[in-house]
This record gives structure tokens, C-alpha cells and sequence, in this order.
């Protein structure tokens, strides 16, 4: 039977390299994943919630309307997520990784604070606004997880530690 946890090696690394420090800030850093599917289940719920659609009067638009207004909702998000990946590759290069993983976070908390400023007299204009910045940090995270992992990672369990990151993805 193949252990798929075995080290297979080219060359060889101290055994105090594959330590507890290196699969904790990897596990970590992995969370980050949570982001983007606690920002999806999020507005995919809220926008179902009955609630949600008499406090923004949307209980009177026909479906198409709104289901445009649902569209514009995920495609803000996603251009964030867009620009954010951009953006992130040069947050990386200038503060570091790790700096960089903390100021996506940052980001992404000020977009869900942003959000939360929604209701029925102010619209859905800071939805609007909050799901570009949370996409901004979500897609400077993207970028700089992986880049992070496979920095603090040696070659043997590189690819184990970035999957847990891909894992949290699914």
C-alpha cells in the first residue's frame, strides 16, 4: 500500500525542518479559503431571506429585475476579486507575504463592516460598495496564500500543505 503521507525527497532535509511551526502556519494561512465561502454563503442566503428582500423593496420587482440586481451584487464582487489579484502580487513584493496576508484580511473585514451598513433608507448602494472591497482582500488572499505556503514549506510536503489550501476552497 503507497503512504500518501510519505516524505519523498531529492535532496535531503534536516528532520527539525518538519516540525509542528510549519504545519500550523500553513493550517493558518490555509484559512483563508474561509473567506471567500463564508463571503458567498453569505449574500447567497441573505438574498433569499424574505426579509432582506422587504427591507430593500425588492419584493416588488419582477424576477428579472431581480435577478439583474442579483447579478450586479456577485459581478461587484467578482471584479473586486479581480483587481484584488492584481493588486496583490505588489502588496506581496513590498510588505511581504505574511503582511500582505494581513492586510487582504484587513480589507475583506472593512468590506463585511461596509456591507453591514446596508438597510432599506441607505439601499444597497454600501452592498455595493463592501462586496468590491471584500473581493479587493479576497483576491489579494488568493494570490498570496499559495505564494506563502510554498515559501514556508519544504520541497518534500510543499504540495501536501498548499492542498490543504485548495481543500478549503472546495
Amino acid at each position: 500500500m503507497v503512504n500518501l503521507f510519505a516524505r519523498i525527497e531529492d535532496r535531503p532535509t534536516p528532520k527539525a525542518v518538519y516540525n509542528w511551526r510549519v504545519y500550523s502556519c500553513a493550517i493558518v494561512a490555509a484559512t483563508a479559503a474561509i473567506m471567500i465561502g463564508y463571503d458567498s454563503a453569505f449574500i447567497g442566503t441573505s438574498m433569499a431571506l424574505g426579509s432582506f428582500k422587504s427591507e430593500f423593496g425588492l419584493t416588488t420587482k419582477t424576477s428579472k429585475q431581480f435577478a439583474d440586481i442579483s447579478a450586479n451584487i456577485v459581478s461587484t464582487y467578482q471584479g473586486g476579486c479581480f483587481f484584488g489579484s492584481l493588486l496583490g502580487y505588489p502588496l506581496g513584493q513590498i510588505f511581504g507575504r505574511k503582511m500582505g496576508l494581513l492586510v487582504s484580511s484587513l480589507v475583506f473585514i472593512l468590506g463585511a463592516g461596509v456591507m453591514l451598513a446596508a438597510d432599506g433608507a441607505r439601499g444597497l448602494g454600501p452592498i455595493y460598495g463592501g462586496r468590491i472591497v471584500a473581493g479587493l482582500g479576497i483576491g489579494a488572499a488568493s494570490n498570496l496564500t499559495p505564494l506563502y505556503i510554498s515559501e514556508i514549506a519544504p520541497p518534500a510536503i510543499r504540495g501536501q500543505l498548499i492542498g490543504m489550501y485548495e481543500i478549503g476552497w472546495q
